[in-house]
């Protein structure tokens, strides 16, 4: 049985992924960014994209520490005790504390939209609201580089240490790796965009004109309420932090 956030029409789970991400850039208090951040982690989880929380963490939890220790530890201003003994900025943890939760929402939005991403959806659902198919299709690949990417760099990683070459180990070590790994993965992009290239050109790509949709996905009046109101409601959020 597909999640929600995977059932959904491909344009809403995108629609509220940017208004997670717009509200983190608007909203002015650390405490609305805290509260918007847990919001984004339970909307990720109860829609299946729960794979995007455990990316996201990973993402920023060095952030954070880092944030930590430059504003709170570092930070200049008025000093609060701290638990474990010593003093905290407390401007520079008002600081970390709201920035690091702005963060944390556009990477975990971001990271949940990209782990339910289905581009064969979203472009039929492109082609159905008459998108240009070139546009559609490079944001399609933009979306889907990254594990391409991630996996050819996995394949040459292991062909390099079968050839003998030391990717593991001291840093020292790792860096004299680098360009046995980086060139490699380089011109295999660079002859796989070229194929990908003329593939899409016999395709027919670069024809204009409308084109047939085949499994156009279904969208719903849940799915266009949901989008209207995540539009409706930044766009007063907005109206309001201008005027506020």
């Amino acid at each position: 049985m597909r999640s929600l956030a995977r059932h959904a029409h491909p344009f809403t789970n995108g629609a509220v992924a940017l208004g997670l991400i717009a509200l983190a850039l608007v909203l002015p208090s650390a405490s609305q960014a805290v509260l918007l951040y847990l919001g984004t982690v339970l909307v990720a989880w109860s829609t299946g994209a729960g794979a995007g929380v455990r990316r996201g963490l990973l993402t920023v939890v060095p952030i954070w520490l880092l944030l930590f220790l430059l504003q709170g530890v570092l930070g200049d201003g008025p000093r609060i005790a701290a638990p474990w003994g010593g003093t905290l900025s407390e401007p520079g943890l008002h600081w970390a504390l709201s920035q690091g939760s702005r963060l944390a929402v556009i990477a975990t939005a971001s990271l949940a939209f990209a782990s339910v991403f289905d581009p064969h959806r979203f472009l039929q659902a492109a082609i159905a609201k008459h998108w240009p198919f070139g546009s559609a299709y490079l944001l399609v690949a933009t979306l889907d580089a990254a594990d391409r990417l991630a996996e050819q760099a996995r394949r040459l990683r292991e062909a390099q240490r079968a050839r003998g070459v030391r990717v593991t180990g001291p840093i020292a070590a790792r860096m004299r790796a680098v360009p046995a790994l980086i060139f490699p993965l380089l011109l295999a992009s660079l002859t796989e965009a070229d194929d990908r290239t003329l593939a899409l050109e016999t395709r027919g790509l670069t024809i204009s004109g409308p084109r047939t949709v085949v499994d156009p996905p279904r969208d719903s009046v849940m799915d266009r309420a949901v989008r209207w109101s995540v539009a409706l409601f930044v766009a007063g959020v907005t109206l309001w932090r201008l005027h506020g």
